[in-house]
């Protein structure tokens, strides 16, 4: 998805389309009763709602930021403003996590 946005590729927006008709279901999928009890499961789906409200509300002004920041590093995406960011975006997945068990 990253690659295709970087490179301005011509299915972008088809991509994308698609992308969020699968990340919208992600968590009602991985929420499914014999995927409950595992702890990866959970935390992927912590994960997938965090990221969409965090990117939902994020400023366009910050958005662009970030984008700006992606580039290639050994033929990987790479944004060195979102590693740094890591720590603290994984303290609000836990407490995603500590909410979807109650």
């Amino acid at each position: 998805m990253l690659d295709a946005f970087l490179q301005d590729d011509d299915y972008f927006s088809e991509l994308l389309h698609y992308c969020n008709i699968l990340y919208e279901m992600l968590p009602t999928i991985l929420s499914a009763s014999h995927l409950r009890a595992n702890k990866d499961a959970r935390k992927l789906a912590a994960i997938a709602l965090f990221a969409a409200g965090y990117a939902g509300d994020m400023p366009e002004e910050l958005a662009n930021e970030l984008l700006d920041d992606m580039d290639y590093h050994f033929n990987k995406v790479k944004c060195r403003k979102i590693e740094m960011m890591m720590p603290q975006l994984m303290k609000m997945v836990e407490s995603e996590m500590e909410g979807m068990r109650r």
